[in-house]
């Protein structure tokens, strides 16, 4: 009876050690499989990106062939243009705004402020998609220091800042504490008053 309980048990031992490796045969088996899944997940994004890379590189080489055409195209028409001409092309390629309060200054020059806080934005703005070469462009830029086509008249920024960017640059004046029905204003040059289509030199400013 004895010998038949311990060969009983080793039957059933062996039975458990057999069911515990074919468990981690299967768990393995299991792994591997959602491992191989996963790589061919990624070798397939893989090979998307290429695509997509592939396809940009040849959107690339068409957009400088078509920067290069144009580019042939205006050197030649240049040579057509007298110096007038080519002054007001190059000019086209700058644009100058002043700001106040998040709002740019209509045709009369009169503006009104509904914070007592607020800044005043002078920029100057070239194009980003210029065919024109420097020496061209030269021409368009407002005469001297453009900072010096502006005077704020009966009124003093608390701060101003100069922003540097490569097609933006920019002064921005902060008025702070500027009592409400109050006014003050801003002289500007005929050529800056030209370039922000502008009917008057006078930019009057109300503090509501």
């Amino acid at each position: 009876m004895k010998k038949l309980v311990v060969i009983l048990s080793i039957i059933m031992i062996f039975g458990l050690i057999g069911c515990t490796n074919q468990s981690t045969v299967d768990k393995k088996d299991l792994e591997l499989e959602e491992l191989q899944n996963k790589i061919e997940r990624y070798e397939q994004k893989i090979k998307e990106l290429e695509e997509n890379n592939s396809s940009y590189e040849i959107r690339i080489r068409n957009f400088e062939e078509e920067r290069d055409t144009y580019k042939s195209f205006i050197d030649k028409a240049l040579k057509y243009l007298d110096e007038d001409e080519i002054v007001e092309l190059a000019r086209g390629e700058w644009v100058y705004n002043i700001e106040v309060d998040g709002q740019s200054v209509p045709p009369d020059g009169e503006v009104e402020v509904y914070n007592n806080n607020f800044e005043i934005i002078y920029s100057e703005r070239q194009s980003i998609i210029s065919m024109l070469n420097h020496e061209i462009l030269e021409h368009g830029i407002i005469s001297g220091d453009y900072i010096d086509h502006l005077e704020i008249i009966d009124a003093k920024p608390k701060e101003i800042n100069r922003t540097d960017g490569t097609v933006v640059t920019g002064f921005i004046y902060e008025f702070e504490n500027i009592p409400s029905n109050t006014s003050f204003n801003i002289e500007i040059s005929d050529e800056l008053k030209d370039r922000l289509n502008l009917n008057t030199n006078t930019i009057s400013i109300y503090i509501k």
